[in-house]
């Protein structure tokens, strides 16, 4: 029962108009990737784990490919939380190849 309505928050979030963070460091969100179909975000979700001072955060929006989604990790106290400069994006696009997802953390690319 918690999974479905914990499915059903994220979900939710995901519907919510929101730009992906512009300024990473002012908004304290430190990790987020990009999906192009809620179920792929709504998957990955499951696998995140949070700090007790963390949250998960996301929305969609519009680009020139069509509707994405995202899901990003926000901090409390990002000084807290470890050097700004430590901020990851993971780029799930490979521009030259679009069957391809991209490079997630300690991948190289295809």
């Amino acid at each position: 029962m918690q999974i479905v309505i914990q499915d059903n928050q994220i979900m939710n979030m995901l519907e919510c108009n929101r730009a992906l963070p512009a300024n990473p460091q002012k908004e304290r969100v430190v990790l987020w990737k990009i999906f192009r179909d809620q179920l792929s975000a709504l998957e990955y979700s499951h696998h995140i784990l949070l700090e007790p001072d963390q949250q998960l955060v996301g929305g969609h929006g519009f680009d020139s490919a069509g509707e994405f989604y995202w899901l990003g990790v926000e901090v409390e106290d990002l000084a807290a939380w470890g050097h700004p400069h430590a901020i990851q994006l993971s780029d799930p696009f490979e521009a030259e190849d679009p069957k391809i997802q991209g490079r997630g953390f300690g991948n190289e690319w295809h």
